[in-house]
């Protein structure tokens, strides 16, 4: 889809910007971060510890292994902000931003941090650091929360090849706004969240295995995560990034990400949370594995289509976002159109079965 240059050579390049850090020339290794510290942020509740903002903590894992960066410490509960395919400037995602500010508002409700699930961009993603969009369709939109919010890329964000590259760059001069590579990991309270990079993922498969397998870059990040997935102390994991696996949207079923990576999640991961297609979904579990997709977050509201056995819930064309909620006891998802209304809502609890409240399916 884009010609030249590696993909994870470019997002390398910004990542090596952001952090200060320097690389070699021509490595087609995607970045991968972690990190130590973190400075706090946004005024917590009354009885709540604040969170941190880790952003400019995220950098280039030294060769000895490190633990990821903390928002809040494993005795805390955390609330989470989720939404993905948003970013066009019109009235829609309008519409979403402004629901999210109103739940946000809401004694018991505040957001601790938000996760992007990629196509943070439309069409094209977009050129520079500088690009007036940064101001319209994000930072009105999105900085009167006054959180930081953790992206991931999606397949608008790669389209044009300087996107990946700028909307990294943009970390150094937001306070909301942090994409630090183009895949990381971080915690937050009984949390370890794992950002991918899901694009990267469905470009390699389409092309020919590199003769030096140790450069491929589907192969590192698949590493990693096992890696990353096995090593981690948290209760709750949680997984994101811009492809689902499985879908019973216009997309349907992404095939490199079912063979590529949900062998790596299942029985490590607990949630693996999802955009792409323009709605909301709760998909049958497999391999201890939850399935969600939250992508109607503004951009070109779609139908759901047939393999309707894989669904358990779904929201055709309603514009909405995704609440998680998680403390050493459970980690619930919440699905919420743009009244503030809750659709669907998915609490898991360790060794037991989880408690599905979700009506009204289409």
């Amino acid at each position: 889809m884009i010609k030249g240059t590696p993909l994870a050579t470019v997002v390398l390049a910004a990542a090596v910007l952001v952090s200060g850090c320097s690389s070699t020339a021509g490595t087609k290794q995607a970045p991968v971060v972690e990190a130590t510290a973190a400075k706090a942020v946004a005024a917590p509740e009354k009885g709540e510890m604040e969170a941190a903002d880790i952003c400019e903590n995220l950098s280039f894992p030294s060769q000895a292994a490190s633990a990821p960066p903390a928002i809040k410490p494993p005795s805390e509960s955390v609330r989470v902000l989720a939404f993905g395919d948003f970013g066009d400037g019109g009235p829609g995602q309008e519409e979403v931003a402004k629901a999210m500010a109103t739940y946000h508002g809401k004694p018991g409700q505040r957001f601790d941090f938000g996760i992007t699930l990629g196509d943070n961009f439309y069409d094209m993603g977009l050129r520079t650091a500088t690009d007036p969009r940064w101001a319209t369709n994000w930072e009105d939109r999105y900085g009167k929360l006054g959180i930081r919010l953790y992206a991931s890329l999606g397949n608008h964000d790669y389209y044009d090849p300087a996107s990946p590259i700028a909307e990294a760059l943009y970390s150094q001069h937001s306070k909301s706004w942090c994409l630090p590579a183009s895949y990381y990991t971080y915690t937050a309270g009984p949390v370890q969240f794992f950002v991918l990079d899901t694009d990267w993922i469905m470009r390699e498969w389409k092309k020919d295995t590199p003769a030096d397998k140790q450069k491929d870059p589907v192969k590192l990040q698949r590493e990693w995560l096992e890696a990353k997935l096995k090593a981690s102390k948290s209760i709750w994991k949680v997984v994101y990034g811009h492809h689902p696996a499985y879908s019973t949207g216009g997309h349907e079923d992404n095939r490199p990400i079912i063979d590529q990576i949900l062998p790596v999640l299942k029985g490590q991961a607990d949630v693996y949370i999802a955009g792409h297609d323009h709605d909301m979904q709760y998909l049958k579990p497999e391999g201890g594995v939850h399935f969600f997709i939250s992508g109607a977050g503004g951009h070109d509201l779609r139908d759901l289509k047939g393999k309707r056995d894989l669904r358990i819930w779904g929201k055709q064309k309603t514009p909405g976002f995704s609440v998680l909620e998680a403390n050493a006891g459970s980690l619930t998802v919440k699905f919420l159109n743009t009244k503030n209304a809750q659709l669907c809502s998915v609490k898991l609890i360790k060794g037991k079965a989880e408690e599905v409240d979700c009506p009204n399916t289409d």
